[in-house]
């Protein structure tokens, strides 16, 4: 019997699984995180979106989700992509100038290629090169904003996934954000802003599929904050409060989620989808819940 033990005790911590292992069970070959910038849950109601309407039929979502705080574009996407809450990564400024350097912590572009994997990303805001770690984006495009950039960035993402079809991918609108501080949320304009992020999020989905990669991929359509008035400062429902929705292969159709959603239960959640093990001791969690199994 005492050998029986000590075999067990030396095999045992072969078995442990370190961040980073891919398991062997993948629910999906692609991962594809979409933010738009400044979305309020109530817009997506108001706004004539007919694909996010849909998309959200097909998959697992939930109108409360909660981003961070500060609730700025920069400390959110950095707390996206790591899993970490401000406190722990410490980006709480919205500014990002090369000088800076990068987010410190691993994401799931670093994840991802360590298990080979190629990554991309199409942004709205140069800002958010801060979460595009050297050596970790294969392709990078930061879009000047303009009021044709929506397309532009949906435009360049679907050309670079024709030829490449890289496995992990964020694309970011900057829209409706940018009309919000100009006219305000939820004016007539900022709403016509969202309809435009819409009709791109529509070419997106059929691209995907005339690509034949649609049913592989795992796609999450979020937010990093709302707004109230023309700003989006402080802790009031309309700013703090995002629309989170998942869909995939092993995703829940038609689905309300019924935990509590943050904004970095993102990371571990696409970390999952694609078989790979999140970092230990992170803020966010795998939202085990949108799985059917």
């Amino acid at each position: 019997m005492r050998k029986i033990v000590l075999l067990f005790l030396l095999i045992t911590p072969l078995l442990v699984i370190s961040p980073g292992t891919t398991f062997s069970e993948q629910s999906a070959e692609f991962a594809l995180v979409i933010t738009i910038d400044g979305l309020r849950t109530d817009a997506i109601l108001k706004a004539d979106a007919p694909n996010l309407k849909a998309l959200i039929k097909e998959g697992s979502y939930t109108p409360t989700a909660k981003t961070v705080d500060p609730p700025k574009t920069l400390p959110s996407h950095t707390s996206l992509v790591t899993g970490l809450a401000p406190k722990k990564h410490l980006t709480f400024i919205n500014e990002w100038i090369e000088d800076m350097g990068y987010v410190e912590f691993d994401t799931i572009f670093t994840l991802a290629k360590k298990e080979g994997f190629s990554t991309a990303m199409f942004v709205g805001k140069e800002k958010l090169n801060f979460i595009a770690v050297p050596n970790s984006i294969d392709k990078l495009e930061v879009v000047e904003y303009s009021p044709t950039s929506v397309k532009e960035i949906s435009n360049s993402f679907i050309s670079y996934m024709k030829e490449n079809k890289p496995r992990m991918t964020l694309i970011h609108f900057p829209e409706p954000d940018i009309t919000g501080h100009k006219q305000g949320w939820m004016s007539e304009e900022y709403l016509n802003a969202l309809q435009r992020v819409d009709a791109e999020l529509g070419n997106i989905i059929n691209a995907l599929k005339q690509a034949g990669i649609y049913e592989k991929t795992f796609l999450v359509i979020t937010s990093d904050h709302g707004g109230k008035d023309k700003t989006h400062k402080g802790d009031h429902p309309d700013v703090t409060t995002i629309p989170w929705l998942a869909i995939g292969e092993g995703v829940k159709q038609d689905y309300s989620i019924k935990e509590k959603v943050y904004i970095y239960d993102t990371a571990p959640t696409v970390l999952k989808a694609l078989g790979i093990s999140p970092p230990q001791n992170i803020d966010g969690r795998v939202l085990e819940e949108i799985f059917t199994q």
